[in-house]
C-alpha cells in the first residue's frame, strides 16, 4: 500500500515535468485521483475505471490470484475507489456488463473533445516518430524492469505488443515482437509497409 502512495507522487512529478505536447495518456493504479484536485489533470480529460468488488473477485479467481495477493488487489481497489469519491473525477463502472471494446468506446467518447483538440501529428513523419516513441517506451519499461538487481531474465527475449509503425492513420494493429527485435527497424504488422507521402 505504501508503494501506491509513493509511486503516485512520483507519477505526478513525472507528469509535471512533461511538455504539454503531444497529448499524454497516463494510466495505472498508482495514479491517484488527487491529480485532478491538485491541477495536474483537467477533470474533463480524466476517467477512473472502477471495478465493483464482485467483478474484481471473479477476475482474480479467473487468474488464479489467491490469498494475500488477492486481498492486496481488493484492498487497493477499495483505496482507489475511495480516492475517486474524495476527488470526484469522472468514473466508469466496470462490472462485466461491457466487453473490452465497449469499455474502450466509452472511454473514447469521454475523451472525444480532448482528442479532437489535439495537438495531433500533422505529417506522416510526425506520426511515424510518435509511433516509434511509443514502442521505444514499451521496450524501455521492459529493460528497466530487468535492470533491477532482483530481476532475472533477458529483456531482449521478452515478447510484448507494439503498435504497428506503418504510419497509416487508419491502422490500429498491434505487433507481437521480442523486445530485442524492435531495434532491427520499424515494427510492422504482417502485410503492412511503411507509408510514404
Amino acid at each position: 500500500m505504501s508503494l501506491h502512495r509513493e509511486r503516485s507522487a512520483m507519477v505526478i512529478d513525472d507528469l509535471n515535468a512533461l511538455p504539454a505536447s503531444p497529448l499524454i495518456v497516463a494510466e495505472g493504479s498508482t495514479l491517484s485521483a488527487s491529480a485532478v484536485t491538485c491541477g495536474i489533470a483537467e477533470r474533463s480529460r480524466t476517467v477512473w475505471l472502477i471495478p465493483n468488488a464482485e467483478f474484481q473477485r471473479a477476475r482474480l479467481a479467473a487468474r488464479k490470484t489467491i490469498g494475500g495477493h488477492a486481498q492486496l488487489y481488493l484492498l487497493l481497489g477499495e483505496i482507489i475507489e475511495r480516492e475517486a469519491r474524495e476527488h470526484d473525477p469522472p468514473t466508469l463502472a466496470v462490472d462485466g456488463s461491457r466487453g473490452i471494446a465497449e469499455t474502450a468506446d466509452a472511454v473514447e467518447r469521454l475523451f472525444r473533445d480532448a482528442l479532437a483538440a489535439g495537438p495531433r501529428a500533422q505529417t506522416l513523419e510526425e506520426r511515424k516518430t510518435l509511433l516509434r516513441e511509443t514502442n521505444e517506451a514499451v521496450a524501455a519499461q521492459v529493460r528497466d524492469y530487468y535492470a533491477r538487481p532482483w530481476a532475472q531474465g533477458n529483456p531482449a527475449v521478452v515478447v510484448r505488443a507494439f503498435v504497428c509503425e506503418c504510419g497509416n492513420p487508419a491502422c490500429d494493429v498491434d505487433v507481437r515482437l521480442k523486445v530485442g527485435e524492435l531495434a532491427a527497424g520499424p515494427a510492422l504488422a504482417p502485410g503492412h509497409r511503411l507509408e510514404a507521402r
